[in-house]
C-alpha cells in the first residue's frame, strides 16, 4: 500500500500542485513571522546582556504594579545625593547616574526624526562618564556633553537628520524648545539605535532639569569591585538603603527585565501577523479538503479495484492519508525555506520605516522548524480525512461498473449536523463578546472559526438554489450560461466548499469594513455633540504613548488675546479595583469650556488635588455618589485616595475617569500633553484664530493644528490606515480562496474531459468553451461572496453591539463598499477561471470523446 500511495502521489502530481501551494503560502507566512520576531529577540538578547555586562547592581523606586511597556520611566524618582552613600558602600567601583525621559530631536528640515505617532520612541538620557555603565558608545571625533547647551546623539539620528559633530539641533521636551550643539554621535551597544529610536544624552545636571526633576535621578547604575558577586553588592547597599521606597536589584535582573520588555513589545506583533497566518491556513484547509474530495470521487473505480483485490478499509484510507502526508511535509518544508526569503524581506521592510533592527544573521529556531512543519502538515491531513474514509466506504462491486456516481449525503443529517456547528460557534463567539471569560479572544477566534464550519457544512443545501438564482442573469449567454449554472448546480457539495474558501476572506473583509465605517461614525458623532472647542493641536501620538507636547504650549496659547481658553490633555496608567487603565488629566477650569461631557452630579470647574471625575457607568456600578472615596494606585507614587466630585455621561469621550490636572503633577513621572484644545475669544474669526495659533506652533514642529472637520478626517485617516493594513493581510487568505477555485475548476474539467470533448465534437468553439468555464467560476465565486457578505454583516453586528461601552455607538452597513467587495469577488472568479478555461479549450476532441 505505501508504494500504492507513492505512485498515487507521482501519478496526480499536478493535481495535488495547487494544494501544495496553498499550504506553502500559509506555513511562508507563518514562518517567516516566526523567524523576525527571533530575529530581533535575540538580537536584543545580545545587546542587553552587552550593555549591562559590567552592571552589577541597580538602585532605584520601588514600583507599586508593572503598567507594561507601552509606558517607560513609570518609577519615582530618587534623590541625587544618595550616589555620595552608594559610592562609599565596600565593593563599590563605580556608580552612574540613570535619567531617561522625553526628546524628540528635529531635523534639518524642521520636521521631527522619526515618526512621532506610531514610529520608535524618542528618548533622552543622562550621559555616563563610566564608560562600562554606558549603554553609548562615542564614534570617533566627538566628545561628551559638557555643558547645559551640549548634546550626544545616536548614530541612526544623526544619519536620518544627516548632523555631524558640530552641528545645531533642535530638541522638544518636557521644557520650552531648545537648540544643543552635537558634540558626538554613539552606538547604543554595538547598533546605530535600539530598534530606531532616537537618542539625546546630556550631561547628568541638564539631564535632570529638561528630563525629570533637578536633584533628583531615575536609577543608580552600579559596578562592582573584582571579587564581589552580584548579590553581595545588593545586600550590602540594601543595609545602606533604608528608604522603603528605593529597591536594589541585581544588573542580571535588570538584563532580563529589558529583555523581557522586548519580547512582551514584539508580543502583540507576533500575535497580529500570525492570526492572517492561520487565516491563510484555515482557508487553505478547505482547498485541500475539496481536491481529495474531487481526486477521491474521480478515482472511485481504482479504490474499488483495490478492495477487490483484497486492500482493507484501513489501507485504502491509510493510502489516501498517506497522500495528504506526503504533500503536507513537502509543501511546508517549502513554505519553512520561502518564510525565511519572506522574513528577509520583513526585516528589510522595517528598516526602510526606522525600525532599525541590528545587523545580525536570521535566526531559524528548531521551535520554528517544528512549528512549520507540523501544522502545514496536520492540517494537510486533517482535510483529507474525511475524503479518505469516504474512499473507504467504496463497496468493491463499485470496480464493475460503468458509471460510477459520488455518494450523496443526506440533507436531514447535513442539516442537523450543520446547525448544531453553527449553534456551537455562535455560542462560543457571543460568549467571548458580550461576558467577562478569562480569554475572549480564544472565545471570539474559536467561535468564528466554528461558526464558518458550520456554515460550511449547510452550504450544500443552499448552494444549488443560490447557483440557479444567481445563474439567472447569464440567461443570456444562452447555451453557455445554461451550461455554466447546470455545472455549478451539478454537485452542490463541490460547488460549496469550493465557495467556502473565499466565503471567509469576504466575511472578513466586510467585518472589518462594517466595524471601520461604524468607529467612523461613532467619533464624528462624538465630536459634533461634545468638543466646544474649535481648535484641536494634535502630537500624533495616542493615550499611553510617551511624545507630546510641553506644558508651555498651554501656557504660550492662554496669553494670546484671539484664545479664550486652552487646556492640555495628559494620560497615565493606574491601577483601581485590580485593573490596569489608562486615565485621562485635565485642567478642571477649562473643561466645560471646551467639552460638555454631561456632568450630572457635582462640579468638574471646582475640582481639587484630591478629586476624580467618574461616568456614570463606574457611578452605578460601584454605588459611587458625590464624595464617594476611589483608590487609584499609581506604579510611582503607589495608592492614592481621591473624592468623587463629579459624575458625567460622556464615558465614550473622557473614559471611565478623569483626574485634575493637579494631580497629574504629583503622580505622572512625565509632564506631557498629548493633545492641546483650544477655544477661541468671542468674535475672533477662525483664520485669525489659525494665524495666531499657528505662530506660536511654528517653534514646535510636532504639532498638527486641526479644526473639528479637519480632526474628525484625521481620526478617519487612522482607521483607514488600519484598515488598509488588515485588508493587505487578508489578501493572502483570498489568493488561497482563488487558488482553490481555480484547482475545483482543473479537476473539474480533468473529470469531464469525455463531456467537454462531446461539445466542442457537436459545435461549441473554444470560445464558447472558455465562456462556459469562466461563467460557472463566476457563479462559485459570487455564491462565496454572497455567503461572506452575509456572515461579515452579522459578525459585524455583533462586533459593534460588543463594541457599544468602547463608543462605537453607531453601527453602520457601507453598502457601496460592500457592493464593490461582491464585484471583486466575481472579477477574482474571472481570473481564476482563466487557466481552466484554456485548458479546457485546448483538448483534443478526437482524444476527449474516446476517454473513459
Amino acid at each position: 500500500m505505501w508504494r500504492i500511495t507513492l505512485k498515487g502521489v507521482a501519478g496526480h502530481k499536478l493535481r495535488y500542485a495547487l494544494t501544495a501551494l496553498a499550504i506553502l503560502l500559509g506555513v511562508s507566512f507563518m514562518a517567516g513571522t516566526l523567524v523576525l520576531t527571533d530575529t530581533m529577540s535575540r538580537s536584543f538578547d545580545g545587546l542587553y546582556n552587552d550593555i549591562y555586562h559590567s552592571t552589577d547592581a541597580v538602585v532605584r523606586g520601588k514600583q507599586a504594579f508593572n503598567p507594561g511597556t507601552s509606558y517607560t520611566n513609570q518609577r519615582e524618582r530618587i534623590d541625587g545625593a544618595l550616589a555620595t552613600t552608594i559610592d562609599k558602600v565596600p565593593g563599590v567601583k563605580a556608580v552612574s547616574v540613570g535619567i531617561v525621559g522625553y526628546a524628540q530631536l528635529i531635523g534639518r528640515n524642521g520636521k521631527a526624526i522619526g515618526n512621532p505617532s506610531n514610529g520608535p520612541p524618542t528618548l533622552g538620557q543622562a550621559w555616563s562618564d563610566v564608560a562600562a555603565l554606558n549603554p553609548l558608545h562615542l564614534l570617533p571625533g566627538g566628545h561628551p556633553p559638557r555643558s547645559s547647551d551640549q548634546v550626544v546623539i545616536d548614530e541612526h539620528s544623526a544619519d536620518v537628520g544627516h548632523f555631524t559633530v558640530g552641528d545645531r539641533v533642535v530638541i522638544l521636551s518636557q521644557l520650552p524648545p531648545a537648540t544643543y550643539v552635537i558634540t558626538g554621535i554613539a552606538t547604543w551597544g554595538g547598533a546605530a539605535s535600539p530598534l530606531g529610536a532616537s537618542i539625546a544624552a546630556f550631561e547628568p545636571a541638564t539631564a535632570a532639569k529638561v528630563l525629570g526633576e533637578p536633584g533628583k535621578v531615575d536609577q543608580f547604575n552600579v559596578e562592582a569591585i573584582s571579587g564581589v558577586s552580584q548579590q553581595q553588592l545588593v545586600d550590602r547597599l540594601q543595609r545602606v538603603i533604608h528608604d522603603p521606597k528605593i529597591e536594589v536589584v541585581t544588573g542580571q535582573a535588570v538584563t532580563v527585565e529589558g529583555q523581557n520588555a522586548v519580547h512582551q513589545a514584539l508580543g502583540f506583533f507576533n500575535t497580529f501577523l500570525l492570526v492572517f497566518a492561520l487565516i491563510a491556513l484555515f482557508v487553505g484547509s478547505f482547498l485541500i479538503f475539496n481536491t481529495f474530495s474531487i481526486i477521491v470521487a474521480q478515482r472511485l473505480r481504482e479504490l474499488a479495484l483495490l478492495r477487490a483485490v483484497g486492500a482493507s478499509r484501513a489501507q485504502v484510507t491509510g493510502s489516501v492519508v498517506g497522500e495528504s502526508a506526503i504533500i503536507g511535509v513537502v509543501a511546508s518544508a517549502a513554505g519553512l525555506v520561502a518564510g525565511v526569503g519572506l522574513a528577509a524581506g520583513l526585516k528589510a521592510g522595517l528598516n526602510a520605516l526606522g525600525i532599525d533592527i541590528p545587523a545580525t544573521g536570521l535566526v531559524v529556531t528548531a521551535r520554528t522548524v517544528t512549528l512549520a512543519l507540523v501544522v502545514g502538515t496536520a492540517i494537510t491531513v486533517a482535510s483529507a480525512v474525511l475524503p479518505a474514509r469516504r474512499a473507504a466506504r467504496v463497496p468493491p462491486v463499485v470496480a464493475m461498473q460503468e458509471l460510477v456516481t459520488e455518494p450523496r449525503t443526506q440533507s436531514t443529517a447535513r442539516l442537523a449536523t450543520g446547525l448544531v456547528v453553527t449553534g456551537l460557534g455562535t455560542t462560543l463567539l457571543l460568549t467571548g463578546l458580550f461576558t467577562h471569560v478569562g480569554n475572549r479572544v480564544a472565545f471570539v477566534g474559536g467561535g468564528a472559526a466554528i461558526v464558518f464550519l458550520g456554515i460550511a457544512v449547510l452550504g450544500p443545501l443552499v448552494a444549488r438554489p443560490v447557483s440557479r438564482l444567481l445563474a439567472a442573469p447569464l440567461a443570456w449567454r444562452r447555451t453557455t450560461g445554461r451550461l455554466a449554472g447546470q455545472n455549478a448546480m451539478r454537485n452542490p457539495a463541490r460547488t460549496s466548499a469550493t465557495a467556502a474558501a473565499l466565503m471567509i476572506g469576504v466575511a472578513l473583509v466586510s467585518l472589518m469594513t462594517i466595524i471601520a465605517s461604524s468607529t467612523k461614525a461613532s467619533v464624528n458623532d462624538i465630536i459634533d455633540s461634545a468638543m466646544r472647542a474649535d481648535f484641536v493641536i494634535s502630537s500624533g501620538t495616542v493615550p499611553g504613548g510617551n511624545n507630546g507636547f510641553s506644558p508651555t504650549l498651554v501656557q504660550k496659547l492662554d496669553r494670546l488675546p484671539q484664545v479664550a481658553a486652552a487646556t492640555g490633555i495628559r494620560n497615565g496608567v493606574v491601577r483601581i479595583d485590580g485593573a490596569t487603565k489608562t486615565i485621562l488629566a485635565a485642567d478642571p477650569a477649562h473643561v466645560n469650556d471646551l467639552f460638555d461631557i454631561g456632568v450630572v452630579r457635582g462640579h468638574i470647574a471646582s475640582m481639587t488635588a484630591d478629586g476624580i471625575a467618574v461616568s456614570t457607568q463606574v457611578a452605578g456600578d460601584r454605588h459611587l455618589g458625590v464624595g464617594s472615596p476611589v483608590q487609584v494606585t499609581f506604579p510611582t507614587t503607589g495608592r492614592q485616595t481621591f473624592r468623587v466630585q463629579a459624575v458625567y455621561t460622556a464615558r465614550t469621550l473622557a473614559g471611565d475617569y478623569v483626574l485634575p490636572l493637579a494631580a497629574a503633577e504629583g503622580n505622572f513621572p512625565q509632564q506631557l500633553d498629548y493633545q492641546v484644545y483650544v477655544k477661541l475669544a468671542p468674535g475672533v474669526s477662525s483664520s485669525a484664530g489659525r494665524d495666531a495659533v499657528n505662530a506660536v506652533l511654528a517653534a514646535y514642529p510636532t504639532a498638527t493644528l486641526l479644526d473639528q472637520a479637519q480632526y474628525k478626517e484625521q481620526q478617519a485617516a487612522q482607521i483607514d490606515r488600519l484598515l488598509n493594513l488588515v485588508y493587505g493581510l487578508l489578501a493572502l487568505a483570498v489568493i488561497i480562496a482563488l487558488i482553490g477555485i481555480a484547482n475545483t475548476l482543473a479537476l473539474s474539467i480533468y473529470e469531464r474531459t469525455r463531456e467537454l470533448g462531446l461539445l466542442r465534437a457537436v459545435g461549441m468553439t473554444r470560445g464558447q468553451l472558455r465562456s462556459t468555464v469562466r461563467y460557472e467560476s463566476v457563479i462559485i465565486s459570487m455564491l462565496g461572496a454572497v455567503e461572506g457578505l452575509t456572515v461579515g454583516v452579522l459578525f459585524g453586528w455583533a462586533m459593534v453591539a460588543a463594541l457599544g461601552s468602547q463608543g462605537v455607538t453607531h453601527l453602520v452597513v457601507p453598502v457601496p463598499q460592500l457592493v464593490l467587495v461582491a464585484a471583486l469577488a466575481g472579477l477574482a472568479g474571472v481570473v481564476a477561471a482563466v487557466a481552466p478555461g484554456r485548458r479546457a479549450a485546448r483538448l483534443d476532441v478526437l482524444r476527449a470523446v474516446t476517454t473513459e
